[in-house]
């Protein structure tokens, strides 16, 4: 809704309400890349491309924005680009990039608690099977 619009039906009063810039304040401008982690990478090199001795679509300025294919293959790339420089940077600072080996050993359940519940279930079937035993007869 715009501001003639709005005087126009009534919701605003002409003279009470001024438009006034906001000025923004940056809070966080002098943070360590550790705490950022923002990185801007152009698209790593396409292989194949490379390996025909061709020059890439992207690099030659043909990106076609309509072709759905080559702008996700231009996401991928540059995921990928990012990811390559990025890795290096995490183990410079000490931040672990994968997962310990046992990193599934701690489950939601303990082996007692389901051993506990093995045990239920195992007795709740052998009653249920008797109890169709009986009816049987």
């Amino acid at each position: 809704m715009n501001f003639v619009f709005s005087i126009s039906k009534g919701l605003l009063k002409p003279g009470m309400n001024v438009l006034v810039d906001k000025s923004k304040t940056f809070l966080h401008k002098g943070l360590a890349w550790v705490e950022r982690l923002d990185m801007t990478n152009p698209p790593a090199d396409e292989v194949l491309t490379n390996a025909e001795g061709k020059v890439s679509a992207v690099s030659n300025g043909e990106l076609n924005a309509d072709d759905d294919f080559q702008r996700e293959m231009f996401f991928y790339r540059q995921a990928q680009a990012t990811v390559l420089n990025a890795l290096p940077l995490l183990n410079e600072h000490d931040i672990a990039t994968k997962r310990p080996d046992d990193y599934f050993a701690e489950m939601a359940k303990s082996d007692q608690h389901m051993q506990k519940v093995r045990r239920r279930e195992g007795m709740r079937r052998r009653k249920k099977a008797s109890e169709r035993g009986v009816l049987r007869l």
